[in-house]
C-alpha cells in the first residue's frame, strides 16, 4: 500500500501538486456523496423532486471542481513537459499547448456530460409525474 501511495505521489509530481492535493478532499467528498446518492436512487421506486435537485447539486459541484482544475495555470509543471517532450521527441514548448488542449477537451466533455445528466434527471421527473413520454406513446 505504501508503494501505491508513493507511485501516486510521483505521478502527481508531474502536475501542480498543490492544486491536485487541494482538490483531493473535495473530490473524495463528492465521490462519497455520489455513491450515497446512487444508492438512494436505486432504492427509490421513482424520481422525485428531491432526487432531481440532489442530482443537480452534485452535478453543479462536479462542474465547479472541473472548472477550478481546468483554470489552474500550474496544472502542468515543466517536469511533465520535459518528460512528454522526451517521449514524443519534440520540444517542451510544442508539447505544453497540446497537453493543455487535450486537458481542456476532456474537461469540456466532462462538463457536457454533467449537464446532460442534470437535465436528464429533471426529464425523468417530468416523465414520471404524468406527462406522456414521446418514446413510449404508441
Amino acid at each position: 500500500m505504501v508503494l501505491a501511495f508513493e507511485r501516486i505521489e510521483v505521478e502527481m509530481a508531474g502536475f501542480g501538486n498543490m492544486s491536485v492535493m487541494t482538490l483531493f478532499p473535495v473530490t473524495l467528498l463528492l465521490l462519497t456523496m455520489e455513491i450515497v446518492f446512487s444508492s438512494y436512487k436505486s432504492l427509490s421506486p421513482k424520481w422525485t423532486t428531491r432526487l432531481a435537485y440532489g442530482n443537480l447539486i452534485i452535478n453543479a459541484a462536479w462542474t465547479i471542481v472541473i472548472i477550478v482544475l481546468l483554470l489552474n495555470p500550474s496544472l502542468i509543471l515543466p517536469y511533465l513537459a520535459d518528460v512528454l517532450a522526451g517521449v514524443f521527441q519534440r520540444s517542451p514548448e510544442d508539447i505544453i499547448p497540446q497537453v493543455r488542449l487535450i486537458i481542456m477537451i476532456i474537461g469540456l466533455a466532462s462538463i457536457a456530460t454533467v449537464i446532460i445528466d442534470a437535465f436528464s434527471g429533471f426529464r425523468k421527473l417530468r416523465d414520471e409525474n404524468g406527462d406522456v413520454n414521446e418514446a413510449t406513446r404508441e
